[in-house]
């Protein structure tokens, strides 16, 4: 497939109110739809407030955002004194692509960051459910020895699952959640090419989709960061040193199942909201239960927490929604 990005790109809207100086700048990217606005804002508050004196500019590549939306990313990158571009993306060459209700097809659009931004040396992609905790700056000049990727490790238990399945045998499964890329020999390789042409032949295989095409289309061609700077189980590492926390599993910070949830605890029950609290979505309240999944988490944080009537109600939504 032969991308021509002045189809595929509808519409650019750039916000910009640092220094002018967007060829100095650290380019950081994420791919979202309007649903994940909200805590896209509080990644790059926190991004913003922990990097200060650097000069930074966030790329966000969506299918289209609500004029709300908008407006609030405006006010964001007016308040962090930072450079935001909005890039609306026509996403129907991807509509054969297989996608669920938690994998939309808003997780490929990160494919089209190094290809929009190809006259950068270094990208920086992340998803937008990751806060920065830390200073990022040892990434800004990372020698990735050659290889097209630096990403972290997943979970041991993931690890050992998909690698099995996948038959990985050149290094650990990593997380796409952030990737830091060599932009050049991201777009030698075409890989929005091959991972199309490697989830069409086998749609199954791949259950988490261009995470698990990306690991075995990059095999041997991965430098591995510690935990630190994509951390999704908070036992494994110093609290302290966290670069970028990601809220990678159900329910998140900002659903009415997260204060009731497993998933949280003394450290990061209050950690995103710090951040969201800096963004003009400060004070929306938490969201309820938008799909059948997230139905069946709040059920059963509800019976962990012992609300056993309010559990079984949000269950039988569960049943209804996925059934019917």
């Amino acid at each position: 497939m032969s991308i021509n990005l002045n189809e595929v790109v509808k519409d650019t809207i750039t916000y910009d109110f640092g220094d002018g100086e967007r060829e100095q700048a650290f380019h950081v990217g994420y791919g979202i739809d309007d649903n994940y606005a909200r805590c896209l804002g509080a990644s790059i508050a926190s991004f913003c407030t922990n990097n200060k004196g650097t000069r930074l500019c966030f790329h966000v590549l969506t299918a289209g955002l609500k004029r709300k939306t908008l407006d609030n990313l405006r006010q964001l990158a007016q308040s962090m004194h930072t450079c935001i571009i909005i890039s609306c993306i026509d996403t129907s060459f991807l509509k054969d692509l297989p996608h669920f209700v938690h994998l939309p097809l808003a997780t490929y659009l990160r494919f089209l960051f190094p290809l929009l931004m190809a006259e950068q040396e270094r990208l920086l992609y992340l998803d937008a459910d990751i806060i920065c905790l830390n200073s990022a700056d040892e990434l800004f000049n990372l020698d990735l020895k050659g290889n097209v990727i630096a990403a972290v490790p997943d979970l041991p238990w993931m690890d050992k699952k998909r690698r099995q399945i996948l038959g990985l045998q050149k290094g650990p499964y990593f997380n796409a959640g952030m990737l830091l890329i060599d932009t050049a020999k991201w777009n030698e390789r075409q890989l929005l090419d091959e991972v199309i042409s490697l989830l069409e032949k086998d749609p199954q295989k791949y259950r988490y989709l261009d995470q698990d095409a990306l690991n075995v289309l990059l095999e041997g061609k991965i430098c591995y960061l510690d935990t630190i700077y994509n951390c999704i189980d908070l036992s494994s590492v110093n609290k302290g040193e966290i670069v970028f926390l990601h809220f990678a599993a159900h329910p998140k910070p900002w659903h009415v199942a997260w204060p009731i949830s497993a998933a949280c605890n003394r450290f990061n029950k209050n950690l995103y909201k710090v951040y969201e609290d800096l963004t003009p979505w400060c004070g929306a309240p938490t969201q309820l239960p938008a799909n059948y999944k997230e139905m069946k988490i709040y059920a059963t944080a509800l019976r962990h927490s012992g609300q056993r009537a309010a559990a079984f109600k949000w269950y039988a939504k569960y049943l209804c929604k996925k059934y019917f």
